[in-house]
C-alpha cells in the first residue's frame, strides 16, 4: 500500500552535545519524546529510525519501531540529511515490500518538544496544497537580522543597514525550527540542479506551517537540554472530566473500592459490597465483567496465590465461571449503586464486554493491567467515548508508552487516567515503588493514580503524597473467605480507615503554595520580636543599634523592619522599655 512513513534520524556523534539523542531529559532519553510524537500522529502509517547509535536503536526496538543501521558514510559530519533519509526509505521498503512511502515525514531525534498536532497538520497541509514539501517555521524575534550586529573589536556595526527604531517594526521573518519536515516522494528524489544545490530534496513548491517559537526545543547543547527539562517538568497534566467532576492534579483524590470478584458470584453479596463501599466513603465501586469461556482457554492454569486461597481453583476457567456476573445482574447492581449514591465502574475483558457495559450506561471503563497491551480491547474502549482508567501492572515501560500513544493517536488521551500498579498479591511495602507515580505522570502527560494491592490501610495516604490522583483498593466482606482475592482485600471497617487516612493526606498536602494561614497570625503577632528602646532616646540623634533591643511584645515595630529604622530620628523623647511605633519616627 501507499502510505506515510516517518523517518526519525539520530546520529551518535555531535560536536555540541555528543550522543545527544540518548541524553537523559526528565528521566527519559531525548529521542523517546520523538518516538511518542511519531507513534501518536494519526496520519502516519509507519515509523522507522535510522541511526548509528546502539542505545537509540535499542530504545526504538523496545517500542516496536523498525531500526535501520545507518552506514558510517551517512553518519559523518559531512553527510547530508536527504541521503540518510533516502537510504532509510529504501531499506524500509525492501523489508516491507507491500509498503511504498508516498509521503515522508522527517523527524530529528534531538527535538523532544514539538507542537502537539504539528506532524498531522504538516501532512494535511502537504496533501491539501499539492506542494512538494512543508516545514514548520517559527517567527524570528530578538534574533532578527536587522537587530543583529557585527563586532569590530568592541565597536558595534549593524549586520545590515536599516533605520528601524522599534523591534515591533521589524519585517516578519521565520526560521525552520526543526519540528517537522514533510516531503513527497518525488521531492525527496529530486536531483540537484548543480553541485551546491543542497536543498533540492525540498522540491520546487516549498510551503510553511507556522508554529509558535516557544513550542519547539531543538537540543544542540547543554543550555537547550536545561530549557527542555524546565518546560517538561513545569507541565502539569490536565484533569479528566469524569462522572460530573474533575479528576487530576489539584483536585480531590478519587477513591475506587474494588469489589472485583469478591461477591463470589452471589448477587446479594455484591449489593452488600456496594453498601460497604458507600459507607466507607469511596467515590466508586468496581466490578469485573467477563465471560469465563470467552476469556480463558480450558487449559489455562491458575496462579499460585489463587490456588493457595481457593482450593476449588482447579483451572482458571472453572474458577472464573463461579465468579462471573451476567448482564442482568450487573444492571441490577447499577440500579442499586445509583440508589445508594455511589458510582459503579466495571472492567471489561473483551470487545463484547465493552459494548455491553456502554449499553448498560457505565460511565467509566477500567482496563486491567493484563489488557494494557490488548490493542483491540483498548480500541473498542476508545470508540465508546467513555473515560478510561488503565492499570499498568507487570508492564515494561515501552509497553506503557505504546498504549498511551495508541490512545493519543485516537484523540482519547484527554479522557485517560493511568494507575501505577504492582501485580503482586499482596504487594509488599518494599515493592510499592510509589515514587514512580510522578515519573509516570510526567512521562505520559496524564493524571496517574495507584492500584493498591497491599494489605495495609495507610498506603493510600502515601500514594497521595507521591502524587496519586486516583486510588483503587480491594474490598471484601470477609478476608478469611475462600476465593482468589479475599485474603489481600480490606474489610469494610479497614476500607473506611483507608479512605479517611487518604483524604487526610490530601488535605495535609494543601495547595503547595507558601502562604500565611489564619492559624499562624496569632503566633506571628505574639511571638515575633518587636523593636524596644534600650535606653533614653533623644529626637535629634539618629537611631543606632545600641538604642534598640528585640523583645516579644504586643505592640511595636516588627523586627523584620530593623534595617529601615536604623538611622531614623524620633519625633519626641522615648523612655527605655518603650516599644517603638512608626508614628514615633520622623
Amino acid at each position: 500500500m501507499d502510505g506515510v512513513l516517518a523517518v526519525i534520524i539520530a546520529r551518535a556523534g555531535s560536536k555540541g552535545l555528543p550522543n545527544k539523542c540518548v541524553r537523559s531529559l526528565a528521566d527519559r532519553a531525548v529521542i523517546e519524546y520523538t518516538f511518542d510524537h511519531a507513534q501518536s500522529a494519526r496520519n502516519i502509517d509507519a515509523v522507522c529510525l535510522t541511526t548509528d547509535s546502539r542505545e537509540a536503536a535499542e530504545l526504538a526496538a523496545a517500542r516496536g519501531i523498525f531500526v535501520i543501521a545507518r552506514p558510517q558514510e551517512l553518519a559523518s559530519d559531512t553527510a547530508t540529511v536527504d541521503a540518510a533519509v533516502r537510504h532509510a526509505v529504501e531499506r524500509y521498503e525492501a523489508a516491507h515490500p507491500d509498503f511504498r512511502a508516498r509521503m515522508i515525514v522527517l523527524l530529528y531525534g534531538n527535538v523532544p518538544l514539538r507542537p502537539t498536532d504539528a506532524i498531522d497538520r504538516a501532512i494535511e497541509h502537504l496533501r491539501l496544497t499539492g506542494a512538494t514539501s512543508v516545514r514548520t517555521v517559527a517567527p524570528v524575534t530578538k534574533q532578527h537580522p536587522d537587530w543583529l550586529h557585527r563586532l569590530d573589536g568592541d565597536r558595534l556595526q549593524k549586520f545590515r543597514d536599516n533605520d528601524i527604531y522599534r523591534r515591533q517594526d521589524l519585517e516578519p521573518l521565520y526560521y525552520h525550527d526543526g519540528a517537522v519536515v514533510a516531503l513527497t516522494r518525488e521531492s525527496l528524489y529530486t536531483p540537484p540542479a548543480h553541485a551546491r544545490d543542497f536543498h533540492a530534496f525540498f522540491g520546487g513548491d516549498r510551503r510553511a506551517l507556522l508554529v509558535r517559537a516557544d513550542e519547539t526545543v531543538d537540543v544542540d547543547d547543554e543550555a537547550d537540554l536545561r530549557l527542555a527539562e524546565a518546560i517538561l517538568r513545569s507541565r502539569a497534566p490536565r484533569p479528566v472530566e469524569m462522572c460530573g467532576r474533575r479528576i487530576g492534579p489539584g483536585e480531590p483524590v478519587w477513591i475506587i473500592a474494588e469489589a472485583g470478584v469478591n461477591h463470589d458470584g452471589r448477587l446479594d453479596d455484591a449489593r452488600r459490597l456496594i453498601d460497604a463501599a458507600r459507607a466507607a466513603g469511596a467515590d466508586a465501586v468496581k466490578f469485573q465483567f467477563f465471560r469465563a469461556d470467552r476469556l480463558v482457554a480450558r487449559s489455562a492454569p491458575t496462579c499460585a496465590y489463587q490456588r493457595a486461597h481457593d482450593r476449588d481453583a482447579t483451572s482458571q476457567r472453572d474458577m472464573l465461571a463461579r465468579l462471573q456476573l451476567d448482564d442482568s445482574q450487573l444492571r441490577q447492581l447499577m440500579e442499586h449503586a445509583a440508589s445508594t449514591g455511589i458510582e459503579l465502574l466495571a472492567t471489561p475483558f473483551g470487545d463484547d464486554d465493552v459494548r455491553i457495559l456502554a449499553d448498560l450506561g457505565v460511565r467509566v471503563l477500567k482496563i486491567a493491567s493484563t489488557d494494557l497491551v490488548n490493542a483491540p480491547l483498548i480500541d473498542a474502549a476508545i470508540v465508546t467515548g467513555l473515560p478510561m482508567v488503565v492499570s499498568c501492572g507487570a508492564a515494561e515501560i515501552g509497553e506503557i508508552d505504546r498504549a498511551v500513544c495508541q490512545m493519543r493517536r485516537a484523540g482519547a488521551a484527554d479522557r485517560l487516567i493511568l494507575l501505577h500498579c504492582i501485580s503482586r498479591y499482596p504487594t509488599p511495602l518494599t515493592e510499592c515503588n510509589l515514587a514512580a507515580i510522578a515519573d509516570l505522570s510526567r512521562r505520559a502527560g496524564v493524571p496517574v493514580g495507584f492500584s493498591d494491592h497491599t494489605r495495609e490501610s495507610f498506603t493510600g495516604a502515601l500514594a497521595v503524597s507521591a502524587g496519586a490522583t486516583v486510588l483503587e483498593k480491594h474490598l471484601t466482606l470477609d478476608r478469611t473467605a475462600v476465593g482468589p482475592d479475599h485474603f489481600f482485600s480490606l474489610e469494610p471497617r479497614d476500607l473506611a480507615d483507608y479512605v479517611a487516612i487518604a483524604r487526610q493526606a490530601a488535605a495535609a498536602l494543601g495547595t503547595g503554595r507558601i502562604a500565611l494561614c489564619e492559624g499562624q497570625r496569632e503566633v506571628r503577632r505574639v511571638a515575633r520580636g518587636r523593636l524596644i528602646a534600650a535606653r533614653p532616646i533623644r529626637p535629634d540623634v539618629p537611631l543606632t543599634p545600641d538604642d534598640l533591643v528585640v523583645r516579644r511584645a504586643e505592640d511595636g515595630i516588627d523586627v523584620a523592619e530593623y534595617a529601615a529604622v536604623i538611622g531614623r530620628r524620633t519625633r519626641m523623647p522615648v523612655r527605655p522599655e518603650t516599644p517603638l511605633t512608626w508614628a514615633m519616627l520622623a
